[in-house]
Order: C-alpha cells, then sequence, then structure tokens
C-alpha cells in the first residue's frame, strides 16, 4: 500500500536561465543569500482517519488511497520567506509550475538559501489553477503571517474543490531550508477534510428523515492551512443548505443513503467532561460544526437531531483538513429521554415568561405547536389586592376564557392558532380555553417572520387579563455557549450572534458567562446595513411588559394588522393614545394603549418604585434579578445600568458611518473590548417614542437609546447616545419608550 504519491517536478532550463539573473526587489537578492538549484519532490500525503468510537459498523473504505482527483497535483506555486516567524518577509517573488511542464524535465528549480545561521521556509499552494493568483490572492502578501490570513470564501460545499477541473481539491504543505539544503522533499496536505454521513433508518424506527443540513462551518478555509496547525482561521459560521434524504421521506426500512462533503478546518476543542455520545451536545462550544437531520413521526410530529462531528463522538470537536470523518447514524427509534442529541419538536410547552422567541423550522418540516401558560401569569397579578382579587378559576366550573391577536406588525399571517394536537381549524382566529389550560398556536410556514402581541380575555368581555409578545423570528439565542472567553466577544449562533462586553457587571460574577442580544427586543436583524427599521425593535415604557412599534413617520411608516396580515382593530392608527396616567391595573387590561402623562410616571402612584423594572412587593425577585413585568423571553432579562460602561471611554468602532448622521443605518458600533477593540456590536439610532402629546417618535436617525431594569427615585437608568456623545448612564421620565436589549439571566 503506497503511503504517498511523489511527482518530480523541474524548471524548464530558459527559466532556470532566467533566474539566474537575481530577482529584484527582494531583500536577499545580491545580498546575504545565495540562488542555487535543489531538488523538488512532492508527496500528496494521504488523508488520516479523523474518527474513532461509532455506534455502527465502521465504513468499509475509510480511506481513498490516492488515485482519485482529488490527490492530483496539477499547478503549484512556491513562496519563499526569509525565516519561520510569522513576521518573515518574502526573499523571492513568488513563482508559478505547472506539473505538466515539467514531469519530463528533472526536480530542479531555483532557489535562495539562507546564510548558516538562518532557517528560510518554503511554503507551496497547489491546484489554484490560476497562473495570475500572484496578482490577486497573493497580492498582499508580504510576510509569513500575512499568508495565514489568505483565504478562500465559502457559502456552499462546492467552493471547497475545484468544480469542473477534475474535482480536485486545494493543497499546500511547507519546508524548512538552510545553507546546506540540495534538496526539497515537500508533503502536501489537502485543504480540507473529508466527511462521510451514513443514515441507516430501521424497519421498526418509526421515524421519517426528510433533510440532512450541515450547521456551524466556516465561510472561508485557509490556502496555506498547515501553517495553522491546530488553530483555526478567523471566521464567521454559515448554515449549508439543507439536503433532501429522500424525496418524500427516508421511511423506516429504506435503503441506507450516504451523504458526502468537504469541511475546512474548525478547531473548537476537547470537553473533557462529555462521557457518553448522547451527552455530546450538551458539552458543545458554540462554533463545533454539527450534522443536523430534521424528520417527523407518522402522526406528523417534527422531530430534530444534532450530531457533533469530531475524532470521537465525545470530549472532541476539532475537524483538522487531510482527516477522513465518518459517522454512521443508525435510527431505531425517535430517541429517548436523556440523550440530547434527539429533540421532540411536536408540542413545545414554553415556560410562564411575558414574551417568548419562536423559531419557524425549514420548509417541508411540520411546525411545532407551542403552548402559552394562561393562568399563571393572570392569577398572580389579579388575585392580590393591587389587581381586585379577580383570577381564574381552576375548578370544574372553570372560566371560559378567549386568547387572540390584539396586534401584529407583518402583513400576512405569523401564526395559527390550533389544538393541543396540533390541528388547525379552517377559522383559527382565536383559541377558546378554560381554566389552568394553555392556549396553542404554531408558526404559519417556514418564512414566518414579526412579532405578535396576543391578549386573553374572559369570553364576556372585552378588557384582557393578560398579554404576551410573540418574536417569530430566525434569531436564536439560546443556542448560546454554555460560557465565554474572556478575549472573544463575538459568538455565532442561529441567525445572528450573541456578545459580552468589558467592564461594569461583565467584570463581576453577575454577569459572569453571561450573553447579551446582538439586536434590540423585536428587531429583525442586528446588522446595520439592513436599514433602521428592520434594526430598531419595539419600545417599552419603563415597568411596562408590553412592547409597542414605533409610530407613522415620514422616514418609516409602519401600521398594525390582525392575525390575518390585514388592518384590523387597530387599523391604521398606530397605537390608541391617553394623554394621562394609568393604574397596573388599566395597562394590563388595554396593553394595546400607550400612556402620554407628558412628564414623570406613566403608572399613578407607583407602589414599585425601588425595584427592578417595578417589580411588585407580592411576587418576590427572581435569583437571578427577572422582574415580574420583565418584557424578555425565559431565560433572559433585562440589563442592569452599568451593562454598557465601555461604551463611554472613546469606544465607537467606525465613526464616519456610525454616530446619528441622519440616514437610514444611522447608529454606533461600539467596541464591546475596549483594549483589544477588535469586535463591535451595532446600536441603531432608532430615536424614541415621546411621553407627550401623540406619543410620536422622536431622533429617529440621530439618537439610540435602551433601557436598563435599574430605576431612580421615580426616572429610570438608560444608555444614551446622541449624535457624537455617548452616556452609559442617564436617567429619563418613565413615560418614554426605549428600545431594550435582554442578557442571559
Amino acid at each position: 500500500m503506497n503511503t504517498s504519491r511523489n511527482y518530480l517536478l523541474a524548471l524548464a532550463t530558459c527559466a532556470v536561465a532566467s533566474c539566474a539573473e537575481g530577482p529584484v526587489g527582494y531583500p536577499d537578492a545580491g545580498g546575504e543569500g545565495r540562488e542555487a538549484l535543489v531538488t523538488l519532490s512532492i508527496n500528496a500525503v494521504l488523508e488520516s482517519p479523523g474518527t474513532t468510537g461509532t455506534r455502527a459498523l465502521p465504513d468499509p473504505n475509510p480511506v481513498n488511497e490516492g488515485t482519485a482527483p482529488d490527490y492530483k497535483v496539477t499547478d503549484f506555486w512556491v513562496l519563499q520567506f526569509t525565516g519561520t516567524t510569522d513576521d518573515a518577509i518574502l526573499a523571492t517573488a513568488p513563482r508559478y509550475y505547472k506539473t505538466s511542464e515539467f514531469e519530463s524535465n528533472g526536480s530542479v528549480i531555483s532557489v535562495i538559501l539562507p546564510p548558516a545561521s538562518k532557517t528560510y521556509r518554503c511554503v507551496l499552494l497547489a491546484n489554484t489553477h490560476n497562473a495570475a493568483f500572484d496578482a490577486g490572492g497573493l497580492r498582499d502578501v508580504a510576510t509569513l503571517g500575512n499568508l495565514k490570513n489568505v483565504s478562500l470564501p465559502v457559502q456552499q460545499v462546492e467552493d471547497m474543490y475545484n468544480k469542473g477541473n477534475g474535482n480536485d481539491l486545494l493543497m499546500n504543505g511547507y519546508i524548512d531550508i538552510n545553507s546546506g539544503t540540495t534538496t526539497l522533499p515537500c508533503d502536501l496536505y489537502r485543504n480540507v477534510a473529508r466527511f462521510t454521513l451514513k443514515i441507516v433508518n430501521s424497519p421498526g424506527s418509526g421515524v421519517y428523515i426528510n433533510s440532512v443540513q450541515l450547521c456551524n462551518v466556516p465561510d472561508r478555509l485557509s490556502y496555506a492551512d498547515q501553517l495553522l496547525t491546530t488553530v483555526s482561521p478567523r471566521a464567521n459560521f454559515i448554515d449549508l443548505s439543507p439536503v433532501d434524504v429522500l424525496s418524500p421521506a427516508l421511511a423506516p426500512g429504506d435503503a441506507s443513503q450516504t451523504l458526502h462533503y468537504y469541511l475546512p478546518r474548525n478547531c473548537q476543542g476537547i470537553n473533557p467532561d462529555v462521557e457518553q455520545p448522547h451527552q455530546k451536545n450538551q458539552g458543545a462550544p458554540a462554533n463545533a460544526t454539527y450534522v443536523q437531520v430534521i424528520g417527523q413521526l407518522a402522526d406528523g410530529t417534527p422531530l430534530r437531531y444534532r450530531f457533533y462531528l469530531g475524532a470521537n463522538t465525545t470530549t472532541n470537536f476539532n475537524i483538522e483538513p487531510n482527516y477522513y470523518y465518518y459517522l454512521p447514524v443508525t435510527f431505531d427509534g425517535p430517541g429517548g429521554s436523556g440523550d440530547f442529541r434527539a429533540e421532540n419538536l411536536g408540542r413545545v410547552n414554553l415556560a410562564d415568561a411575558n414574551s417568548y422567541i419562536i423559531n419557524p423550522l425549514p420548509a417541508g418540516t411540520p411546525q411545532p405547536t407551542y403552548g402559552v401558560p394562561v393562568a399563571e401569569r393572570v392569577n398572580n397579578f389579579w388575585n392580590t389586592t393591587i389587581g381586585s382579587g379577580v383570577k381564574i378559576a381552576t375548578e370544574p366550573t372553570a372560566t371560559e376564557w378567549v386568547a387572540e391577536v390584539i396586534w401584529q406588525d407583518a402583513n400576512e399571517r405569523v401564526i395559527n392558532f390550533c389544538t393541543s394536537n396540533g390541528d388547525v381549524t379552517p377559522d383559527n382566529t382565536s383559541f377558546a380555553g378554560t381554566g389552568s389550560e394553555r392556549f396553542y398556536f404554531k408558526p404559519a410556514g417556514p418564512g414566518a417572520a414579526g412579532n405578535v402581541l396576543i391578549g386573553v380575555r374572559k369570553s364576556d368581555e372585552t378588557t384582557y387579563l393578560w398579554s404576551w409578545h410573540l418574536w417569530i423570528t430566525g434569531y436564536n439565542p439560546d443556542e448560546a455557549p454554555l460560557s465565554w472567553q474572556a478575549d472573544k466577544f463575538a459568538y455565532t449562533v442561529p441567525g445572528g450572534q450573541v456578545h459580552h462586553y468589558t467592564g461594569g457587571p461583565w467584570a463581576t460574577t453577575a454577569y459572569n458567562n453571561k450573553f447579551i442580544m446582538d439586536r434590540n427586543l423585536g428587531a429583525a436583524s442586528g446588522t446595520r446595513g439592513d436599514g433602521i427599521p428592520a434594526t430598531r425593535g419595539l419600545f417599552y415604557q419603563f415597568g411596562r411588559k408590553d412592547p409597542f412599534p414605533a409610530t407613522n413617520s415620514s422616514f418609516s411608516a409602519v401600521t398594525l394588522y390582525d392575525i390575518n396580515g390585514e388592518n384590523g382593530k387597530t387599523g391604521s392608527v398606530a397605537i390608541p393614545i391617553t394623554a394621562q396616567q394609568s393604574s397596573f391595573e388599566g395597562a394590563v387590561k388595554d396593553p394595546v394603549r400607550y400612556y402620554v402623562p407628558g412628564v414623570g410616571d406613566w403608572l399613578l402612584t407607583n407602589p414599585y418604585d425601588g425595584a427592578l423594572w417595578n417589580n411588585p412587593a407580592w411576587n418576590p425577585i427572581s435569583l437571578t434579578g427577572k422582574s415580574f413585568f420583565d418584557p424578555c423571553p425565559p431565560g433572559w432579562k433585562l440589563p442592569v445600568i452599568g451593562t454598557w460602561e465601555v461604551f463611554a471611554l472613546n469606544n465607537v468602532n467606525n465613526p464616519g458611518a456610525g454616530y446619528g448622521n441622519n440616514s437610514n443605518t444611522a447608529g454606533w458600533e461600539f467596541y464591546m473590548d475596549n483594549i483589544l477593540k477588535n469586535a463591535w456590536t451595532y446600536y441603531p439610532a432608532a430615536g424614541y417614542r415621546n411621553p407627550d402629546g401623540v406619543g410620536a417618535m422622536n431622533s429617529e436617525r440621530t439618537g439610540g437609546y435602551s433601557w436598563s431594569s435599574t430605576p431612580s427615585s421615580n426616572n429610570g437608568w438608560y444608555l444614551n447616545a446622541f449624535l457624537s456623545d455617548v452616556y452609559s448612564q442617564l436617567t429619563a421620565d418613565r413615560s418614554y419608550g426605549f428600545p431594550v436589549r435582554c442578557v442571559q439571566e
């Protein structure tokens, strides 16, 4: 069995003669180095098995023996540097060779040999198929460190091999030389790993497999990957497009299916605490690559499986190029309790909260059914002196109630009310319930997105007992890692990122290993270029649980809709306005109404002035400091003052494009790390809703604001950014409507 394939390569006689004149403009030309002819041989190194301890039969052909097209070397570049450290500079211009031109002419090429006291490094890049690569990809390479950063963008599997050129692969390698070097035996390694997934669906599994998707894939691969060793290049992470396993599905007992992929380097480390394969998901780093399998049961109940890649099925999360990773997965059933790889998405009973993040599943997959607990919030509020002692009865003669959409900001269906079994009736504009029952809904489809406010009222009344905000989005901050690194501030999650900052509570145990969302609550995006209407999110008066959209303005008109995406009871008027204060009871009954007393608090006779976000005394504040009226989803809460301390330290990135520049993308890109200054987060110039008049928008495109949960006398503390001034903490009247951004509990 051969372990390599040798290619003897040489420079044509005329080329050697021209090199003898000496390269121009490089440090060793005519200097301390000397030009010499050496023998070059290239070994295309076979890939190594990368996976051990699989749960099924081993791959019958785990290693390709080097005869496939992806082992062929057709051309290569030689780059020579005056040392082995990142600051080593090019000793001569990069040189390009075609294998076919020199295979029959010997094996001699020209290099610059260093003096006796030095070591030079020669780097080979193979299969670029581009004789002008030095004028493109290598244009800015002056040092060995520069070369490490030269990468190929990746958005799909086809980007990782030379499609149309025999499907061969980029390869690279290096060898160090000294003053006495006469031969250059250089090993070349493929720039990608090979991954094979084999799916076996047992006859009695009861599972129907719909699609497979590779997730958390680096969006670039390095041309000189071998210089990186186990360090992954800086990259963002993408999810490749889902692949249908079999149309319409891989049913129990169908023939096994095998899928092949190439993957860039992604070394996310080892977690020694994982002992069993079914626990690997719990210990996964944030950006570790995994396979997501979407399936369903015969009754349509959706299932999701995640299998993390690496050198074993437990502790290792590293993917290294020139390795072969083989994962055989056998489905014997839907997955039992305690197996964290399997997730039954049929019915999700949501935790007690005032808002929820809902992620629609991809096309071709049934949407989960979500159940919202009703009696907990209703009775905790109304069965008190402040709530007049009213409650939902849970006895056999239970209270009848109705859940309905009060408003949504999308002009098409976003949710469908349904039964607990997920059945959607033809006329599902509301949900009729009794007692302590939950109300149930599901996303209207894979592309559903928007904000929905749902209220529950007694069936014979028009005012509401409580209301809930649904944020239908592809963003899932709940996929944040279990902990953060001190010098890494941005972490990729589905649909965006989560962050942490320096200073303030981030430097204490209060926020240790906690993350903050990369966008305002309710925002469609956290990316500046998507514009303020997409990034501003929703607005909140201090202490209120219910959101308010921006008002109509010349900049961005906002209209609210009913459940069908039509102008509903709120019509084209964004929000009803009352020019006076309200009681807590009044605000709960009419969650869509905005109170504009002019100055001061929107709340009449506030009994909770000293509590975070007006937490009531009858509901002791949680161990995490989350208030009963907190508008954030389960697992998240409003930040305390001091969260943005680092922003006030002359800490704005890209000020030319930032500040309140009166554009659709106005805002601030704040550095999160201050000292390193290599990671930033975007806060849009979303403006605020006025506390007087008609509650209109003010300071759009010039001011950015964000409430904290911390009160100050009769006011509230908030982040203020206006034009070129940034204040990490100021106080404002509680009747102002500011955006909020949630931090982990």
